[in-house]
């Protein structure tokens, strides 16, 4: 299974960015060109300045008409009665009306070239520095970071290596490598012309088919993994972005703003009052002028008729308005950008004695800006170059009339991109002494020495059956840095003989890099096999939690004392009957919640101990299966049977943590026997109802193995078997491990170590932008694509209310019915699209999923 990810493939850097280069230009040259060729397009700019009908003009034809009247009126007052003032007057309304009219056209002409313009810039930025990139594999994301839906990354050979490349950066004739279960970025071919899905489109997702996926069976069974494929793409994936882009530049939504003031400077002003006031004063003086001359005395047609009215409708038209809406503008546009720069310069604090959180930051008031920064981006603003969009989308328009802020999803935007440790669960018995070992684990040295001291004092012998304590310690995430953490309970270290086992599996398993690439590979198979089960979701559990095994004590170099033999993947389908039968909060929840189970999965790696060559298996995975596993547990000091209070207890914690996060669990047992090479190549499929299989592998009594080797190395040889372990051929002399069956027995047996949930955090800045928007009157609304369970708690995190009535769900009538009429309904989550259908709300195309509105 192992892929030659170096081999000679792919574009070179350089080739690729020239590429993107050519194709950009051919788009934007293909869109002026599409402009100028088209006759309602070619001068369009200029009808959206003067139409009356354009909600972005500030001086329409109705105005300007008026305006010129009011001037020529006024210049034939001057010549029929001699006065100077009325010239004056209207030489100054000519000169604003040339003006506001050019000043109309050039703004307009900006805001229909700013798009391209903005494409221009990238292409002029990327032309400059093709010639001087020099990428680097280790310059590239690792190719085994975790998904997230902010972060859209493929698989490509580049320079000949295999890398994490963004999708932007994507172009025609580049080879990918697309994963089982993964979304295809574009339309591509496969190398491999025979195989099957020779063509994938854009969106689609690449799923091969899965062999005998529903046969139903009753023993372990060995499965081929599925491989990734070499494909060829034959678009360029951002292109489609950018004509996007470029076609829908100048249908934005208007601002509150300008649809204010189009309402009542030209459906009001213009379109009804100016006609009326100007036809009333005029019909007024005619009527006097023919009526009531001989009353009123001698009034000079000047006066009556071009003059009086030309006063009249002076107050009404808008002679400087354009001139000063558009300076306002400009000049708020260069200090919100002046405010958005300095306030990158300011840096979160950290805040020790903090509870809430663990930053403090500036409030926007006390950033000073400079005039100079102002001056510099306001000229800027006016030429046309400045480094934010200003004309097609008015960010000060939109932050000033904004009262409610609406986000949709939250990873990457409400949250850091990955979740982190949240909760550590294990169990220990409340009648022995917790002190904890004094065992340093710092000094690896001090772990790798063989110390010969007496073992004659050790006691594994079990005890009777009794109910273990629960013990469940809580982390506080550190808001200035992605991963880091700390204990909330100061007296943690007293629970250090349990922690160190699950800190030992943490850096040999979950954060061994050696395990990264058959992970992935098993990611991305029980993803294809979700698809055959609705009732399943793929969830990656596995996150880095090196910063966990850190806080208890360990270091990097403490993996190097043990070298990896083999990785071993275990899984199984999972039953909508047997959730509501097993999850209690399943059952009490009602049958039209969507509910996310995660698929259950093991991925377990066999160690071997330098010093003293001991084989040990440490385990990760779904509580689920890894709890059918385990007949024993460790409570810090010896090896306790697993009772069913015990099982219930940790059910109740994965239960209720995986409705609402997402949890992991840890075991481990010695091994007497060597695996067969061939069983790290498939992957173990378990049958849906698999405990019967558990039970016929587990002793009577506890096992007791060399637990004190490994959580205690300075022990040496301290082996002890017993009795069950014959019985189950467990004993150090024997055949490799070679049938599924035989891999199978191997991995029962275990011993529970714990359990990690992990959580997504709410980024502080976000925190404090919700507490700053409700100062300001503005409600925030975030729309999720989790169930109710699941943004409540991470609504909380963020300060928004999530009691009773705040939570509107927007599915479809339609939708309600089918979930109220299954037994268990399946959500899907955003890492790992698997099926996807649309439900109409609003006449919007939203994901059918359960998608809420945290009201605020």
């Amino acid at each position: 299974m192992e892929q030659a990810y170096k081999e000679e493939l792919g574009l070179s850097t350089r080739d690729a960015l020239n590429q993107l280069y050519v194709e950009i230009e051919s788009v934007l040259q293909q869109f002026k060109h599409s402009q100028k060729s088209r006759k309602s397009k070619n001068l369009a700019w200029v009808k959206d300045a003067l139409s009356f009908k354009s909600k972005n003009t500030t001086i329409d034809l109705i105005a300007a008409g008026f305006q010129l009247w009011a001037s020529l009126a006024l210049i034939m007052g001057y010549c029929m009665d001699g006065d100077n003032v009325e010239l004056y007057e209207a030489i100054i309304i000519v000169i604003l009306l040339i003006l506001n009219i050019s000043i109309e056209l050039y703004n307009s002409k900006l805001r229909h070239n700013e798009i391209p313009s903005r494409v221009q810039m990238v292409l002029d930025k990327l032309k400059m520095e093709m010639s001087f990139v020099n990428w680097k594999p280790e310059h590239y994301a690792n190719l085994y970071t975790p998904l997230s839906p902010c972060i859209t990354l493929q698989w490509t050979y580049r320079d000949g290596h295999l890398v994490n490349l963004p999708w932007a950066l994507l172009v025609k004739d580049d080879i990918i490598l697309m994963k089982p279960g993964q979304v295809c970025p574009g339309y591509c071919e496969a190398l491999e012309k025979q195989s099957e899905n020779s063509i994938l489109h854009a969106k689609e997702i690449f799923a091969p088919t899965l062999h005998n996926a529903n046969e139903i069976f009753s023993a372990p069974k060995s499965k081929k993994p599925l491989e990734a494929k070499k494909y060829r793409l034959l678009e360029t994936p951002y292109l489609y972005n950018l004509k996007l882009s470029l076609e829908e530049a100048l249908d934005r939504p208007i601002t509150q703003h300008n649809q204010q003031r189009y309402f009542v400077m030209v459906k009001v002003i213009e379109c009804i009052v100016l006609p009326i006031m100007f036809f009333m004063v005029f019909a007024a003086n005619l009527f006097r002028y023919v009526y009531f001359q001989q009353y009123l005395g001698h009034y000079s047609i000047a006066n009556m008729f071009f003059i009086s009215p030309s006063n009249a409708i002076l107050p009404l038209l808008p002679i400087v308005f354009p001139i000063v809406w558009n300076i306002s503008n400009f000049i708020g546009m260069a200090r919100f950008k002046a405010i958005f720069d300095a306030s990158r310069l300011f840096q979160t604090k950290y805040n020790p004695l903090e509870e809430d959180t663990d930053t403090t930051t500036e409030y926007i008031e006390d950033i000073k800006c400079s005039w100079k920064e102002i001056y510099k981006n306001f000229l800027d603003i006016c030429e046309g170059k400045p480094d934010i969009l200003c004309r097609s989308a008015n960010i000060l328009h939109v932050l000033g009339s904004v009262s409610a802020l609406g986000c949709i999803d939250k990873k990457g935007i409400l949250s850091w991109p990955n979740p982190t440790a949240e909760k550590i669960f294990f169990l220990h018995n409340s009648d022995k002494d917790s002190e904890s070992s004094q065992t340093s684990l710092i000094n690896v040295n001090d772990i790798a020495n063989d110390h010969t001291e007496t073992t004659a004092n050790l006691d594994f012998e079990a005890e009777g059956p009794m109910s273990a304590t629960a013990e469940v310690l809580d982390l506080t995430h550190n808001h200035s840095e992605s991963f880091r953490l700390h204990f909330d309970d100061q007296n943690w270290q007293k629970y250090l003989s349990s922690l160190k086992p699950l800190g030992l599996g943490i850096l040999l398993n979950t954060c061994n890099l050696e395990t990264q690439d058959r992970y992935s590979h098993f990611c991305s198979h029980i993803t294809c096999e979700a698809m055959y089960n609705e009732n399943l979701v793929p969830v990656t559990n596995r996150r880095c939690l090196c910063e966990l095994a850190k806080e208890i004590g360990f270091v990097d170099q403490a993996q190097k004392i043990f070298s990896l033999e083999q990785q071993l993947s275990v899984f199984r389908h999972l039953q909508p009957e047997m959730v509501r039968r097993d999850n209690k909060y399943a059952r009490s929840l009602q049958l039209s919640t969507k509910l996310k189970f995660p698929f259950p999965h093991a991925f377990a790696v066999v160690v071997k101990e330098l010093c003293s060559g001991n084989m040990q298996l440490l385990s990760e995975g779904t509580a689920d299966i890894i709890l059918d596993c385990c007949i024993d547990y460790w409570d810090g000091f010896d090896l306790c049977p697993l009772t069913h209070s015990d099982r219930k207890k940790i059910q109740d914690f994965y239960q209720r943590s995986s409705l609402t996060a997402y949890c992991t669990a840890f075991a481990y047992r010695p091994l007497s026997k060597i695996l067969s090479d061939t069983l790290s190549e498939v992957y173990l499929e378990l049958p849906s109802d698999s405990r019967h299989l558990y039970m016929s592998h587990r002793s009577p009594t506890p096992v007791h193995w060399d637990c004190k080797s490994v959580l205690e190395p300075k022990i040496r040889n301290a082996q002890f078997f017993s009795t069950d372990s014959l019985l189950y051929n467990d004993y150090p002399v024997g055949n490799n491990i070679t049938d599924a069956e035989s891999c199978f027995q191997m991995q029962c047996n275990q011993i529970f170590i714990g359990m990690v949930a992990m959580q997504y955090q709410a980024l502080t800045d976000m925190v404090q932008l919700i507490e700053q928007l409700e100062r300001a009157c503005i409600r925030f609304v975030h729309f999720s694509k989790e169930n109710e369970l699941r943004s409540r708690v991470f609504s909380e995190k963020m300060g928004l209310e999530s009691g009773w009535n705040c939570h509107i769900s927007l599915l479809s009538d339609r939708n309600r019915v089918d979930s109220a009429s299954q037994p268990v309904t399946t959500e899907l989550i955003p890492e790992i699209t698997v099926r996807e259908r649309s439900a109409e709300v609003d006449g919007y195309g939203m994901d059918d999923r359960s998608c809420l509105l945290d009201r605020y």
